[in-house]
């Protein structure tokens, strides 16, 4: 019995203990599923926005710019974060809330060189999902102390100095204000001032200068300037009597206020007198002069407070009496070319002094020369072909100036009036080898002389290097063999800054001419080359034909060296130990500028598929051309 009783007691304990536990599981079953239906939603948010995809893609000195990929559920905003991470008592984060199709944003008003924390999450109603975070520090610093110097009426050189914080370079834009685009120069981090060329005559310029530190660009600083206005140009004295003339000059290019001419008498500058005349005028009456007198003028552009530089010129008064009327006669031009004229002239009947000769064209300044009384025929060369000129005559006697006489005359025209290179003036007719003037940037820029091959193999050959007399040093520095020395008609070497301009403007071929006695051999290579990589004048030579042999190819690629600059030596030292400048190798098969009639130890002008290592060669040349010319 009491086993029994005690088995009945049991069972009613056992039932009373299941009943609340089956209501704390299904509790903890409820509780179970809230928690993983919100760690799902945060699971989908978090997965959203990764923190690899929250980064930095631009700094400047005061903001950043970040990007994050897009969220691919749905969600309600982001909300970006930023805050200083020095613990220096800045400010506190900063929040923005973005709408959902954002994926980038632009953060303001940051200091350049403080580290901040970024941070961004999504929002889906009031659940945030786990943030993204990123770090950046605003920078580049800018440039300060934005200077202007040297303004002229066509540059100015603009300066600025350098961050304290690390830069790897800057970034100058500068834009005509009134009509320009933009123009923007790089340069390095120790460059902190850069010449501005080539500019509008009284124009602004509005210049921006940034730091660069990698791909990142500081805030610019900002600074404007105007350029002076230019001189009016080809100021000349016409109709010139005993107490007038007539002043005539080309207007300046800028929008000027008025002009400013200054005259004086030659023998007394002291006694000048100033005028102003408007801005719109191209000529000025000179009243009350002194006869027989020797003037000055120059004339100025004005503009506000800002003055250009003058343009000048002089002429004389006649005398006034009655013997000025016995001057120079019948003036008058002969033998007209593109490039030169005969002026010739009937002498006065009372004996004279001497002349004084102007001769100038509409596109050139005057041109003024002092002539002996014997003279009566005066041959102008170096002439502008297709242009107008007019010739002035005065004679003097005692001090004293006659009437002027006048003639006009028209030069030729020419296929290129402005030969860039010998093949150019081959084609304008020029049949002799000599020294010509030649124009390799054109009208604008300056004439140069070299020496025109105009008779081998059709002609049209620039000559850079001539070997005949032993005459000329060719054991030479770097500088030298850079800027080139000698003479035209005898030995000498352009210059490799010359050969690398010129071989860079056109395809080039190239030939050189051997003669030793009366034996003669030649070696032509269809493209010819100067490179300039790190100034290095590196030869570039292909396509060999000819009967000297080709010593030269051997020597293709490499950089040129001289006694004071190897840039990179092979094994040694070949142009100390060849006494010469060139593009040695190991050390050479060709070296027409070895020491000149030494026939040992290799160290003459040499070229070995012809004559040997030992044979030095009496007479070489090097000469270019146009590969598209045809003789």
């Amino acid at each position: 019995m009491k086993e029994a009783t005690a088995k009945r007691r049991e069972k009613p304990k056992e039932k009373n203990t299941s009943e609340p536990q089956d209501v704390e599981m299904k509790e903890e079953e409820q509780r179970g599923a809230r928690e993983l239906d919100q760690t799902t939603l945060d699971d989908l948010l978090t997965a959203a926005v990764r923190l690899e995809n929250l980064r930095v893609v631009k700094t400047s000195t005061t903001s950043i710019i970040v990007q994050w990929e897009k969220a691919q559920g749905e969600i309600d905003r982001y909300v970006l974060s930023v805050a200083p991470n020095q613990t220096d008592g800045s400010s506190g984060p900063r929040e923005m809330a973005l709408p959902p199709e954002r994926d980038s944003a632009q953060i303001e008003g940051l200091h350049a060189g403080r580290l901040y924390e970024v941070a961004v999450v999504a929002e889906r109603g009031s659940t945030r999902s786990l943030p993204a975070r990123a770090q950046a520090t605003p920078g580049p610093e800018p440039p300060s102390a934005l200077l202007f110097s040297d303004v002229t009426d066509s540059s100015f050189t603009v300066s600025w100095k350098k961050p304290k914080s690390k830069v790897s370079g800057f970034k100058i834009t500068h834009t005509h204000v009134q009509e320009g685009e933009p123009i923007s120069v790089s340069v390095d981090s120790e460059t902190l001032r850069l010449d501005l060329s080539s500019r509008a005559p009284g124009s602004t310029y509005e210049v921006r200068v940034m730091s660069v530190l990698g791909q990142d660009e500081s805030d610019p600083i900002t600074d404007s300037v105007t350029t002076l206005p230019d001189a009016p140009t080809h100021l000349q004295a016409i109709n010139v009597t005993d107490s007038k003339a007539l002043l005539i000059w080309r207007p300046a290019l800028a929008t000027v206020d008025h002009y400013r001419i200054i005259y004086s008498p030659e023998a007394a500058p002291d006694s000048a007198v100033s005028i102003s005349v408007s801005g719109n005028a191209a000529q000025h009456h000179l009243q009350s002069l002194h006869s027989s007198t020797r003037y000055t003028v120059s004339i100025s552009s004005r503009r506000g407070e800002q003055s250009s530089s003058s343009s000048s010129t002089a002429f004389s008064t006649t005398s006034g009496a009655g013997w000025a009327e016995d001057g120079p006669r019948d003036l008058k031009a002969t033998q007209v070319t593109p490039r030169s004229a005969v002026l010739s002239w009937r002498p006065p009947e009372s004996p004279i002094s001497g002349y004084r000769l102007s001769y100038y064209t509409d596109q050139q300044d005057k041109k003024e020369l002092v002539l002996d009384a014997g003279v009566s025929e005066l041959h102008l060369r170096r002439l502008v072909p297709s242009s107008v000129y007019t010739a002035q005559l005065q004679a003097e006697r005692a001090g004293l100036h006659t009437h002027t006489v006048h003639t006009h005359f028209t030069t030729g025209s020419l296929r290129f009036p402005f030969p860039t290179d010998c093949s150019q003036e081959r084609q304008n007719g020029a049949l002799e080898s000599g020294p010509v003037e030649v124009f390799p940037q054109g009208r604008s820029g300056r004439p140069l002389r070299v020496y025109c091959d105009m008779e081998t193999d059709g002609g049209g050959w620039t000559v850079f290097q001539r070997r005949k007399d032993g005459q000329t040093n060719f054991f030479r520095r770097w500088r030298e063999y850079s800027s080139g020395f000698g003479t035209l008609d005898g030995e000498f070497w352009m210059g490799n800054e010359l050969l690398h301009n010129f071989t860079q403007s056109v395809p080039m071929e190239l030939r050189v001419d051997l003669r030793a006695g009366a034996e003669s051999a030649f070696a032509q290579y269809s493209s010819f080359t100067i490179d300039t990589a790190k100034r290095h004048y590196t030869l570039r030579i292909a396509g060999y034909s000819g009967t000297a042999g080709d010593s030269l190819s051997y020597h293709s690629g490499r950089p040129f060296s001289a006694r004071d600059r190897d840039p990179r030596p092979f094994i040694t030292r070949c142009a100390m130990s060849y006494r010469g400048g060139w593009w040695y190798k190991n050390c050479h098969e060709a070296n027409l500028n070895g020491l000149y009639n030494t026939s040992s130890n290799h160290q003459g002008v040499i070229w070995t598929a012809w004559k040997g290592q030992d044979f030095s060669i009496p007479f070489t040349e090097m000469k270019f051309r146009p590969a598209s010319f045809k003789p």
